[in-house]
């Protein structure tokens, strides 16, 4: 059995965050803002309850790292 996965707060619903599952069933979410400005954290501390680059996604135009 599996543990549950962690909910990432803000990440869920922003267009930044992105889930990524490693070969070993893994869960992350890794911010692509962090790629262009390291001001934010490439796999930040979940939950995020508050972020300064949140962006709501739009729904059915971002991809997502896989369905949660």
């Amino acid at each position: 059995m599996s543990p549950p996965e962690i909910d990432p707060g803000q990440c869920r619903d922003c267009d930044s965050g992105r889930r990524v599952e490693s070969a070993r069933g893994s869960v992350f979410w890794l911010c692509a803002r962090a790629a262009v400005d390291p001001a934010f954290p490439r796999y930040p501390r979940l939950p995020v309850l508050r972020c300064e680059g949140y962006r709501a996604a739009v729904p059915g135009t971002a991809a997502k790292g896989g369905e949660r």
